[in-house]
């Protein structure tokens, strides 16, 4: 072969060589360009989460969620927020029968567990096993509250009790003594007689609203419903009687309103707030709110023993945050969980306003840093850990209506139409009637 032939030959088999490896890195490039983008459209991730709230809730929530996009920015979360957890129900009932409900839900205790027991709530052990959401922080007994059957469905963001809220200020400007951690029920008496006469204005009411009567059969041992959901907690109608009388005097002796069975707003018309209320029965949670509104530090107290020897006091979680069973997202949902009860940053936005974190260790950094009407919260409950019995069992999905038969009949007692021994006795009927789903349970 000739010198020139040879050469030519070499430069073809180059050229081919070339132009192999040319085609080979132009296929690779847009093989991986198709990646990439297919990748892209993985990572934008939408995310619903519906919850409720007051004005300053849904400002630091949505600074949460700016703060996690941050951090997250291919994840798109997108917000239900209403006024109150009825208008979260009703748009649930909605999303539930399209089967599109939102990723990420807040749910209180019976409202989590009306979704729980209806398999619309994912279970979140396989979340925490893959790491996506840690509770290595949260202690057991907190995270009970959202469990059934040994599986986790819902992670507390915060845990708070029922209280009583007051303004030492008034107290102090009155002469009245405020009571002790470990009062009674006679020393409440003794303090709102107290007030009624340092007061003496007629549209002021010592107790602003009733402590609710589920507590007091607690306090007397019993519960208001049976562990199954299919009748009352207690046999002997006297306990309920007995509320309703002590309700019905407290009533007529000008101590609490007889209006006063629901809880006020919490904003600057609260009774406590304008003076016409020494104490109020709240959620724990709500005294760093309403001392922001008020511009002074409100205090609280728990609530009164009733029976000695028996402890109705609980710790319970404020709300929950749960990931729907319909979700297309729930790794990422959980990841968002995680956020929201673990973020450092976060926790110091939302400041406990949804309670106590149910991270010890968010919750030791944040106590470190508030100021006297913060602090209140975690005294309340460091107090309350030694003071207090296991929360009862979720109330059943039929209590609302239960509930507006109770209200009802207690409207009877304080308008003096029916005695309170008569009312215990039909609401017993009224109750069981509808808890066993008999047709034609009506009030006598």
């Amino acid at each position: 072969m000739s010198v020139n032939r040879q050469k030519r030959l070499s430069w073809v088999l180059v050229s081919v060589l070339v132009l192999t490896v040319l085609a080979a890195c132009n296929n690779s490039n847009e093989a991986g360009k198709e990646k990439a983008t297919e990748a892209d459209k993985a990572e934008e991730i939408n995310l619903k989460f519906i919850w409720w709230g007051k004005e300053q809730r849904k400002e630091d929530t949505l600074k949460v969620i700016e703060l996690y996009k941050k951090d997250h920015p291919n994840v798109n979360i997108e917000t239900e927020d209403f006024g109150g957890t009825n208008d979260v129900s009703t748009q649930l009932a909605m999303e539930t029968a399209d089967q599109n409900t939102a990723d990420i839900i807040q749910g209180d205790y019976g409202f989590i567990f009306n979704y729980i027991n209806r398999d619309l709530i994912e279970p979140l052990g396989p979340h925490i096993e893959n790491k996506n959401l840690s509770i290595a922080d949260v202690s057991p007994a907190t995270l009970a509250p959202g469990m059934k059957d040994n599986e986790l469905y819902a992670v507390s963001i915060g845990i708070n009790s029922e209280a009583l809220l007051y303004d030492p200020a008034f107290f102090e400007k009155e002469g009245v003594e405020v009571p002790a951690m470990d009062y009674t029920l006679d020393d409440l008496y003794k303090t709102l007689v107290q007030l009624k006469e340092a007061v003496n204005e007629p549209d002021f009411y010592p107790l602003g609203n009733m402590f609710d009567v589920s507590y007091y059969l607690r306090a007397k041992g019993v519960s208001m419903y049976n562990a199954e959901g299919t009748g009352l907690g207690y046999e002997d109608d006297k306990y309920l009687e007995e509320y309703l009388a002590l309700y019905k005097k407290w009533v007529d002796e000008g101590l609490i309103s007889s209006g006063s069975t629901k809880r006020a707003g919490n904003d600057a018309d609260h009774p406590l707030i304008t003076g016409k209320a020494a104490l109020y029965s709240v959620s724990s949670n709500a005294s760093t709110l309403l001392s922001k509104i008020a511009g002074r530090t409100l205090q609280l107290l728990p609530l009164p023993e009733v029976t000695k020897g028996i402890e109705g006091k609980f710790i319970k979680p404020s709300m929950f945050l749960a990931v729907s069973s319909y979700s297309k997202h729930p790794e990422e949902a959980a990841k968002f969980i995680d956020f929201f009860i673990n973020n450092k940053e976060a926790n110091g936005i939302l400041n406990g306003e949804r309670g106590v974190p149910v991270s010890g260790v968010i919750a030791k950094r944040l106590s470190d840093k508030l100021d006297e009407a913060g602090k209140q919260q975690y005294e309340l409950l460091d107090y309350l850990s030694t003071h207090s019995a296991p929360i009862d069992p979720p109330a059943p999905s039929s209590s609302i209506v239960v509930n507006n038969a109770y209200q009802l009949i207690l409207k009877r007692v304080m308008s003096g139409t029916t005695a309170p021994a008569k009312a215990a006795q039909d609401y017993r009927t009224e109750a069981e009637g509808i808890l066993q789903g008999k047709k034609g349970a009506e009030s006598k």
